[in-house]
């Protein structure tokens, strides 16, 4: 595996230099709303669930100005338009319970056009990205970046409408548990934000030095956690610590600028560095990590169950049953995610 520590401070600073650029650069490009354009009668109050758009009608009413703080825009993307049963019932509680939002859902034809048209810079790394869950990976920082909004993984599930926390927030991310050392503890699987944030170019470059740094072999072999490495968890988790430090100026883990055990609670909702941390059982619920509660949480189990699971792990406002639909195999398995529950 690529071993990364030797040029951490280079990455730092190299993140630190390009990201203020490109962030002040799509910010001149893309203006956000300022008080004038934020007068508008809003017809979003009378919809009944979220409102499907096209990518033009997505830019159109980003462009508008019609919308503040953390844009009402679900993401979410697949391979192509046609979701497997559960991935559509667990997309459809978000329709249902975020009714003024718009939702697009991004094909890989559609995100190959988007990095292509909106981030020329990113996307001969981007082509490279082997296997696809790289790329699926890799775009999500992009929407964020670009429109911001929400980005959900499709084996979520909604529980009740969280957005109220969302007020007066620039970014915000979701903690499967406090165990940091692992890099996995954040992961990139629900997100939201303003657009134009500079943790999402930290990132970026992040991905871009490490591709650019790995031999051909671990390129186009298929190898356990490169996913998680490249472009996952561990890519966000070192991008998230990058920009916290550079922040805050300072070298301390997150467990300590967290503080005390206390203040580390399944409901805690945390703040760093202008970043909003979820606790565990606000958004993820299941952890994959500690294994309780696995045999029913997992949507890769023969033996999962959503009710008995959301018994166990008793979720707040969402739920995440880990379907791996990208890897594991599960991408050409045509049965997988297939059947509906009851």
């Amino acid at each position: 595996m690529v071993d990364n520590r030797g040029y951490k401070n280079n990455l730092l600073f190299v993140a630190v230099v390009i990201g203020i650029f490109i962030t002040i650069i799509y910010i001149i490009k893309r203006p956000l709303p300022n008080e004038n354009t934020l007068k508008f009668t809003d017809p979003t109050s009378s919809w009944t669930e979220c409102r499907h758009v096209t990518i033009k009608e997505l830019d159109e009413w980003f462009d508008s100005g019609e919308w503040n703080g953390i844009p009402k825009i679900i993401h979410q993307t697949w391979k192509n338009e046609t979701l497997r049963e559960r991935q559509k019932q667990w997309s459809q509680t978000w329709c249902n319970q975020y009714t003024n939002w718009r939702y697009h859902l991004w094909t890989d034809d559609e995100n190959d056009l988007f990095v292509r048209t909106k981030f020329l810079w990113f996307y001969p790394t981007f082509q490279q990205l082997s296997p696809a869950i790289l790329k699926a990976d890799s775009v999500r920082y992009l929407y964020m970046f670009y429109y911001g909004g929400l980005y959900i993984d499709l084996d979520y599930k909604s529980i009740r409408r969280a957005d109220h926390l969302f007020t007066n927030k620039s970014v915000i991310l979701s903690l499967i548990n406090y165990s940091f050392n692992s890099m996995n503890s954040v992961p990139n699987s629900w997100m939201a934000s303003k657009p134009h944030h500079p943790l999402w170019t930290y990132i970026l470059y992040r991905i871009m030095l490490l591709w650019s740094r790995a031999t051909d072999q671990e390129r186009n072999e298929f190898w356990n956690g490169k996913a998680e490495f490249f472009t996952g968890p561990q890519s966000l988790f070192d991008g998230l610590m990058f920009y916290i430090h550079s922040n805050l100026q300072t070298d301390q883990s997150l467990d300590q600028l967290f503080g005390n055990n206390q203040n580390q609670t399944s409901d805690s909702i945390l703040e760093l560095a202008n970043i909003t941390f979820l606790g565990p059982r606000l958004m993820n619920a299941y952890d994959w990590m500690n294994g309780i509660g696995g045999d029913v949480c997992s949507a890769e189990r023969p033996t999962f169950n959503e009710n008995i699971c959301k018994e166990i792990v008793k979720p707040i406002y969402g739920i995440t049953y880990w379907s791996h639909s990208y890897g594991h195999g599960h991408e050409n398995d045509a049965n997988y995610l297939r059947s509906i529950q009851t």
